[in-house]
């Protein structure tokens, strides 16, 4: 499977993912602040995953000690962004923490998974 074809499969997961969300929401059995929590969630770990990808891209351009000296500031520079949005959502915004926090944790848990398919995939 190509790295392309996975990435696509991935993002219509979470589209399938968000489309069943809003269904929930629709259906009146989660409320407004819950679907919120869960969709603030989920764009963050996907904007974590697309530096992920985009970091991955610039450490394969690189060789030997290079790439990964890339690939590690593109970890650091990813740990720093999601948790200054973590904090920033949690000390600003009115949201139900419980679910942000777990829903943080179920998607950061599946894209990071993704993510080594998707090294192992490239041959990094």
């Amino acid at each position: 499977m190509s790295e392309h074809k996975l990435l696509k499969l991935s993002f219509i997961f979470i589209f399938i993912l968000f489309f069943a969300i809003f269904l929930l929401h629709h259906f009146s059995i989660i409320s407004y602040e819950e679907l919120f929590s869960i969709l603030l969630a989920s764009i963050f770990t996907t904007i974590n995953f697309v530096i992920a990808v985009i970091s991955i891209e610039i450490a394969e351009k690189k060789s030997g000690q290079n790439s990964l000296g890339s690939f590690l500031k593109g970890m650091m520079i990813r740990m720093l962004v999601l948790i200054l949005l973590i904090i920033f959502s949690l000390k600003f915004l009115d949201i139900n923490q419980n679910n942000f926090i777990f829903s943080i944790l179920i998607f950061y848990i599946y894209y990071l998974t993704l993510e080594i398919i998707f090294l192992v995939v490239r041959g990094i």
